[in-house]
């Protein structure tokens, strides 16, 4: 009698963690297991505890309390490579990528192979990364292509051949179908089922959830730093993962599936802003919607929907590729940022840090940076100092806190920050404010200051579209709401209809592609 070979040890292996910034426990009592060769879905809201979750997995973040283990091994936290030495790698939703490389060089950036001169062993680096790429099923013509002439599903691909070069144990993959299309998904779960079929555990963040029905083996919900439900896949359902997303009894399956047209809140008035079959490259297909004066728009949808490239086309940034715009019934195509802040539309970029603020600049400068040229007389002199009037009034009117107008933004807290940027806003004379995640990063104190600042603006008849992850947000401020999917405007829904939940619109925002890719993979079970 031959005896059973040993149970394999879990690829990752986390016990008991409980993770606490100040007096605040994020994560509490959280056990994750993912077994070899298998892909665990990981979901949740946003707030769940998922990223501090992987951070601890990644060795960024130790634990208040509880272990990790990594094929068995315990992860010490006191060596920043110890989880990447135990094989573990990770691909981020931000690219790692330098775009002037091509992906051999890439593949082996700050890992080389060198000789005993400190030489690169280019022949041998070729070889290993062939070899990967064949295993992986992936074309070896990336290693000669520049990153900058390469597709996003290609960079992808690239991402976690990089990823599995320096670990193969464990490999996480955090909203990696984003900015995908249906073809480029289908492909990417290929790899992703070769990568699982060499052993590898595969963790898969997602807010898709019929991609975890397509493509996954076993689901873990988190919900306020606790884990509400962990099975396999194909045991649980939509509807049971949305109710433990949020902690009660899912509508969503009640929900019909036909499109309904964009209306909403002042559909009598002349619209502030009217967007007919706006159209942007393969990211917007149609998109038809309006705003009313003093009505606050919430755009919903889920990663690589598009709700930013809409604001940022409204702006000028990008340039739509059919359809048309109206502002006040007058038609509005402005060419760049300056043209539609001429035209009193602003926006306030997710990226504060990068597309919004001046951060080594002073307050003053950076609240009337975009409308400098209202303060040059006739002379073509710059008058500062009715400047500096603006900005004393916009800090006293958000109660931005600093030591004075003169203090460098980037020693702001991030609510303050944020003030600021509405105060650009403000002091440009926004008609129609563009907010792509207000809140994100500022404290709730900040958060309800800067949502009462919304709501006034919108009050004295500011046109506001609102987009934020942060569907309870969203519920919170918006008059109406709509969810952008695949392309086209999926749904408008306006508050008090029965429709207006959580619930409904995650359920909306689920992308087609990945409903019938979850189909097929039930069939195929």
């Amino acid at each position: 009698m031959t005896s059973e070979p040993a149970p394999r040890e879990p690829a990752l292996d986390m016990r008991q963690i409980g993770m606490r910034f100040g007096e605040v426990w994020v994560l509490q009592d959280v056990d994750f297991c993912v077994r070899p060769g298998t892909i665990h879905a990981i979901v949740g809201h946003n707030g769940a505890g998922k990223s501090t979750l992987m951070k601890i997995a990644l060795g960024a973040y130790e634990p208040t309390q509880g272990d990790v283990r990594i094929r068995g091994k315990n992860l010490v936290y006191s060596r920043p490579a110890a989880a990447r030495e135990l094989g573990l790698g990770m691909v981020l939703q931000e690219r790692s990528l330098i775009t002037t490389l091509n992906g051999l060089d890439n593949l082996f950036l700050n890992a080389e192979q060198k000789n005993r001169l400190r030489l690169v062993k280019r022949g041998s680096e070729a070889d290993e990364a062939r070899e990967l790429l064949d295993q992986l099923g992936i074309s070896r013509a990336l290693l000669r292509k520049s990153v900058s002439e390469m597709s996003t599903i290609e960079q992808e691909l690239l991402e976690i051949a990089k990823a599995l070069r320096l670990g193969d144990e464990v490999l996480i993959l955090d909203e990696p179908t984003a900015p995908l299309g249906r073809e480029e998904i289908t492909r990417l779960f290929d790899v992703m089922r070769t990568v699982a079929a060499r052993g590898t555990g595969i963790v898969l963040i997602t807010h898709h959830l019929a991609e975890v029905f397509a493509v996954s083996d076993e689901v873990t919900c988190l919900r306020e730093g606790s884990v509400v439900l962990s099975t396999p896949t194909s045991q649980t359902n939509m509807a049971e993962l949305i109710e433990a997303m949020l902690g009660r009894a899912s509508v969503a399956s009640t929900v019909a599936s036909k499109r309904a047209d964009s209306g909403g809140a002042g559909a009598e008035k002349q619209p502030a802003l009217d967007v007919s079959h706006l159209q942007v490259g393969d990211k917007l297909l149609d998109v038809s919607f309006s705003v009313a004066p003093g009505e606050i728009l919430g755009v919903a949808g889920l990663a690589g929907s598009g709700r930013s490239t809409l604001l940022k086309t409204l702006f000028g940034d990008i340039r739509p590729t059919g359809g048309e715009v109206a502002l006040g019934g007058a038609p509005h195509k402005p060419r760049s940022p300056r043209a539609a802040i001429a035209h009193n539309v602003y926006l306030t970029p997710e990226d504060r840090g990068v597309h919004g603020l001046v951060l080594t600049k002073p307050i003053a400068e950076n609240i009337v940076l975009s409308i400098l040229k209202r303060f040059v007389n006739k002379l073509r002199v710059l008058e500062m100092s009715k400047g500096r009037v603006v900005t004393q009034d916009m800090m006293s009117r958000l109660d931005i806190r600093a030591r004075s107008i003169d203090q460098i933004v980037g020693e702001l807290s991030g609510g303050n920050q944020q003030k600021v940027v509405l105060g650009k806003a403000l002091a440009a004379g926004a008609e129609l404010l563009l907010l792509d995640e207000p809140t994100f990063g500022v404290d709730i104190g900040a958060a309800r200051e800067i949502i009462q600042h919304v709501r006034a603006l919108a009050e004295r008849g500011t046109a506001v579209l609102w987009v934020t992850s942060d569907l309870r947000e969203l519920l919170e401020v918006v008059d109406r709401v709509i969810v952008l999917r695949d392309g086209v405007v999926e749904v408008s829904i306006e508050r008090g209809e029965a429709e207006f939940n959580e619930d409904v619109i995650i359920a909306r925002m689920q992308r087609a592609q990945y409903l019938e890719l979850a189909s097929a993979a039930r069939e195929a079970r």
